[in-house]
């Protein structure tokens, strides 16, 4: 796979559009902080992953030296694309949106972590590849807790029994859980998706299923990341909020 499979490079920065994406990461982290200490938390229990899809490397580039060092992106073509392009900067990528099974081999190139883990054969696939490579890689599962159709992520009823398959796989390093929530116009229509996966993770880790240590929750995002902590996120995928709108010319 090929640079020429990632999001056309912009014209430079200039600037103005550079300062502009550092007040929006400081304004970003100002509310995540203030959300977690809303929830008894302090801003360390928070973290923030920007959302990079469609974005150039150029603009990824002036967040992560403004310290915003995790870096998500939606599609592995992208992912692929922009790697050479940040290479020299120390940086953490996941992986955020569906992976197909062809690709598994160009995301371990590039990906630390793989958020969007939801079926057994899936994993067994990444997990085989881990074996060849004779390496590791940090893993979510992905659950969908609003329950749509239009969207990944296994059914919370079945996120027991692939987590317990999951504790078979050493290679596969399971940091917790992740769910895309209910879009919605209010705090009551989006704080259930939450809920019901922080619910999931105490319940998982209580049976003694999830790891102890398994206790990240990645969900919110640049809409509503901030009920998202209210309700237990650790890890939240801002994008829009920071970039802008994506440009999907």
């Amino acid at each position: 796979m090929s640079s020429t499979d990632s999001t056309a490079p912009s014209a430079e920065l200039s600037p103005e559009e550079a300062a502009a994406i550092r007040t929006n990461l400081d304004e970003v982290a100002s509310k995540a902080a203030s959300a977690a200490e809303a929830s008894g938390r302090t801003s360390a229990d928070v973290k923030v992953l920007l959302a990079t899809k469609t974005q150039p490397a150029d603009k990824i580039r002036v967040a992560i030296e403004h310290g915003f060092t995790l870096i998500g992106e939606n599609k592995v073509q992208e992912l692929v694309g922009k790697a050479d392009a940040l290479a020299d900067l120390a940086h953490e990528a996941h992986l955020i949106g569906p992976l197909q099974k062809n690709k598994v081999n160009h995301t371990l190139r590039h990906a630390h972590c793989i958020q969007s883990v939801d079926n057994l054969e899936l994993a067994t696939k990444i997990s085989k590849r881990l074996d060849f490579l004779d390496d590791t890689v940090g893993c979510f599962v992905q659950v969908n807790t609003s329950r749509e159709d239009s969207k990944s992520g296994i059914a919370p009823e079945d996120a027991e029994a692939l987590v317990a398959e999951l504790r078979g796989f050493p290679r596969l390093q399971l940091r917790g859980l992740m769910t895309i929530g209910l879009p919605g116009q209010s705090a009551e229509e989006i704080r259930p998706s939450y809920a019901a996966l922080r619910e999931l993770s105490e319940s998982l880790i209580a049976a003694g299923v999830l790891p102890a240590e398994a206790t990240e929750l990645s969900m919110g995002m640049s809409n509503d990341f901030e009920l998202a902590i209210a309700e237990g996120a650790t890890m939240v995928r801002v994008g829009s909020s920071v970039f802008g709108a994506r440009d999907y010319t």
